[in-house]
């Protein structure tokens, strides 16, 4: 049977993936543990990844990708809601597994010098950007929005909010409903008419749950 060319890299580039959200979920990455862990050597981290930087943006991908498939397996009526059940599988992700992505998080949002804007914010703009276009191009926002502009707005909302659940000022639920409202009130302001009533009930209903945080 034939082998494609660097399958063992690939293999060695996973394992250390699996063995680093694992660490994770326990204790702070040690790139000396990870290779144990991993069962390779000291210097195949480095090698394969150039930095443990890099391995939190991999795992980040990873992650985005799990979220795609769970959102691609949903039913939801039009495409704002496929967005807001995003913004709900990924506050399922952070309950289940708080640990490993407090460390992911803050090490993306700790972003070297170097790093373009738009990557330092959210790496994974890509994915929301994606769901951004589903909703123009099933008409529920006018024509005339760019969709680039739309979603870095979103991102500015998103990455605040997780910085706020990082540093445990908020919870999950709060969160997510923060999120939900920020991204229902942008969209109101650009809505077609039709999609408009559908959204002041969602806006009402988070401005309840808005209201009873701040009196608990």
């Amino acid at each position: 049977m034939k082998t494609r060319p660097h399958s063992g890299a690939e293999r060695r580039k996973q394992a250390i993936l699996t063995a680093a959200r694992a660490m994770l979920n326990r204790e702070p990455l040690s790139m000396r543990r990870l290779a144990e862990a991993a069962g390779v050597s000291q210097a195949t981290p480095y090698n394969l990844f150039g930095s443990k930087r890099q391995i939190f943006v991999e795992l980040y991908a990873l992650q985005r990708g799990e979220l795609g498939a769970r959102l691609a397996a949903s039913e939801q009526p039009h495409a704002f809601a496929r967005m807001l059940h995003a913004i709900h599988l990924f506050g399922q992700e952070l309950e289940a597994e708080p640990a490993f992505f407090r460390a992911m998080m803050a090490m993306i949002y700790a972003s070297p010098d170097d790093t373009p804007p738009a990557e330092a914010i959210e790496p994974g703009a890509a994915f929301w950007l994606d769901l951004v276009r589903n909703i123009q191009t099933e008409g529920l926002i006018a024509s005339a929005i760019n969709p680039d502009a739309f979603t870095a707005h979103f991102v500015y909302l998103l990455s605040g909010a997780t910085i706020d659940w990082i540093n445990h000022r908020v919870s999950v639920r709060q969160w997510e409903t923060m999120v939900g409202y920020g991204l229902t009130l942008a969209t109101l302001a650009v809505a077609s008419p039709p999609f408009r009533a559908e959204l002041s009930e969602r806006m009402q209903r988070y401005e309840s749950e808005l209201t009873a945080f701040r009196l608990a």
